[in-house]
C-alpha cells in the first residue's frame, strides 16, 4: 500500500517549500499574518482597555481619599470621568458609533424596563434604609454634598441620576465592552465590564445588587446592540433614589 504524499508547504511570497514555522528560511516572509494582525489587535485592546479603567480607578480612589466633598470637588470629578468616556469612546469611533443605533425600538419594551428599574431601585433604598438605620444604627443620605445650594436638588440629579446613566454606559457598556469582545466571548465581557463596573465604585456592601445590575445591563446590550436601554434603566433606576430622598427630607421636614 502507497504512503499518501504529506502536501508541501510553500512560501506565500516566494513560493519556495519551508518547513513548519511562522518564516521562509528563502525570503523572511512571514507565514502567519493573520494570526499576528489578530494578535496584535487584541494586544492592543487589551492595553486600551487597561488605560481605561486606569484612569477610572485613579479618578475613583480620588474621590474616595478627598474627606470633606463638595458640590465643586463632585461635579469637576464627574466631568472628568464624562471627558475619559468622551475621549476613549470617540477614538475608536469607528467600532463604537453602531451602539448608539436603536435598531428594533420598542417602546413596550422600554417602558417595562423602566417600571422594573424604579420598582428594583425603590426595594433597595428601603432595604438600606432599613439595614442602615435598625442594624448599623447610621442616617445616610446622599443629599448632604447638595443641600446647601440653591439649586441642589438639580445638581443632585445631574450628578446622580444623568452623568452615570449617559457616561458609566458609555463607558462600560459602551467602549470596555466593545474592546473586551475582541479579545473573549460575550459572556467573558459581560463578567468581566460588571466587575470592573463594581470595582470602580469603591463600595464593598453594593456587591450584593450592584454587580448583579451591571450584568443585567451588560446582558440587555449584548441581546439588543445597544447601550440605549441601559442608559434609560441606569438614569429611571438613580432617579427614583434622589426622588425619595427629596420626598423624605420634604416629610420630615414637614
Amino acid at each position: 500500500m502507497e504512503q499518501e504524499e504529506t502536501p508541501r508547504k510553500l512560501c506565500s511570497n516566494c513560493q519556495n517549500e519551508i518547513a513548519e514555522g511562522n518564516f521562509c528560511s528563502k525570503c523572511g516572509q512571514a507565514q502567519n499574518d493573520l494570526e499576528v494582525q489578530i494578535y496584535s489587535k487584541k494586544w492592543l485592546s487589551l492595553l486600551q482597555a487597561g488605560l481605561f479603567i486606569l484612569i477610572q480607578l485613579v479618578l475613583c480612589i480620588c474621590a474616595f481619599l478627598i474627606q470633606e466633598t463638595s458640590i465643586t470637588i463632585t461635579l469637576a470629578l464627574d466631568f472628568a470621568m464624562a471627558g475619559t468616556a468622551m475621549a476613549f469612546f470617540t477614538y475608536n469611533w469607528s467600532e463604537n458609533k453602531q451602539l448608539l443605533r436603536w435598531p428594533n425600538f420598542s417602546l413596550k419594551k422600554l417602558l417595562a424596563f423602566v417600571a422594573l428599574a424604579a420598582m428594583a431601585s425603590l426595594t433597595l433604598h428601603f432595604i438600606a434604609n432599613y439595614i442602615n438605620t435598625r442594624l448599623l444604627h447610621e442616617k445616610f443620605t446622599y443629599f448632604d454634598v447638595y443641600k446647601s445650594h440653591e439649586y441642589g436638588r438639580y445638581i443632585m440629579i445631574l450628578s446622580m441620576a444623568i452623568f452615570p446613566a449617559v457616561f458609566e454606559e458609555l463607558s462600560f457598556r459602551g467602549y470596555l465592552m466593545q474592546k473586551l469582545l475582541i479579545v473573549v466571548g460575550e459572556k467573558e465581557a459581560i463578567y468581566i465590564s460588571s466587575f470592573l463596573f463594581f470595582i470602580i465604585h469603591l463600595n464593598v456592601l453594593s456587591f450584593f445588587w450592584l454587580l448583579p445590575f451591571a450584568i443585567i445591563l451588560g446582558r440587555i446590550r449584548i441581546k439588543e446592540k445597544t447601550i440605549w436601554y441601559g442608559v434609560a434603566i441606569h438614569f429611571i433606576f438613580n432617579l427614583t433614589t434622589c426622588l425619595v430622598e427629596f420626598f423624605s427630607i420634604d416629610h420630615f421636614l414637614s
